[in-house]
């Protein structure tokens, strides 16, 4: 079987997995069901594209079947932001807003391949971290799980009791966990059993 990340554009969105085509949570500030959220998506990634660049990536396999999918963007483009606490996102960094596995594909590391490949993409653009806004409690919505964020290297950077800031920085996230783990292991001094 065939992996790759792709960068999502207009011509290979409605590739991505059924479930995030009709998520707007982040994208809307309201709490009535719009009545065709796949266009609503769609409009978002327009203006973004537009506006900004890429913003979402997706794994796919084998060419055809999108397994995984991230989206993330300046924090001026999800008002949804607004009605959290710890919703402001620090000027240097974008917001992760979706961070989407689909269930059979789940417990493999592609969650954590799709953060270090938007970790490299933001290097190129000259954004220091990313940052998201992280659901201590039952993570079944569209808030991602604050254990997910922490075991991808995020800290939290604002603290609430249930939906904390956080915050990665996108060069410690590109340097692989084997460089890291080496760099902290002591080296012996010479003659040293």
């Amino acid at each position: 079987m065939g992996r790759r990340i792709v960068d999502v554009t207009l011509d290979n969105l409605r590739q991505a997995p059924p479930d995030v085509l009709s998520a707007v949570y982040w994208e809307m500030d309201t709490d009535e069901e719009p009545a065709d959220p796949s266009f609503e998506k769609e409009e978002w990634f327009s203006e973004v594209l537009l506006e900004w660049g890429t913003c979402a990536a997706m794994a796919v396999e084998d060419d055809l079947d999108a397994v995984a999918f991230v989206q993330y963007a300046p924090p001026s483009f999800f008002p949804r932001l607004e009605r959290f606490r710890c919703g402001r996102v620090s000027p240097d960094a974008v917001y992760l807003s979706y961070c989407f596995v689909v269930a059979r594909r789940r417990g493999f590391g592609l969650g954590t391949q799709l953060v270090r490949s938007v970790a490299r993409a933001l290097i190129d653009r000259d954004v220091r971290a990313v940052e998201a806004i992280g659901d201590r409690g039952a993570a079944d919505g569209w808030v991602l799980p604050a254990s997910f964020l922490a075991a991808n290297g995020f800290r939290v950077l604002r603290e609430d009791r249930r939906f904390p800031l956080m915050r990665l920085d996108v060069r410690a996230a590109v340097v692989p966990r084997e460089a890291v783990d080496a760099a902290a292991v002591p080296i012996p001094a010479p003659g040293a059993a």
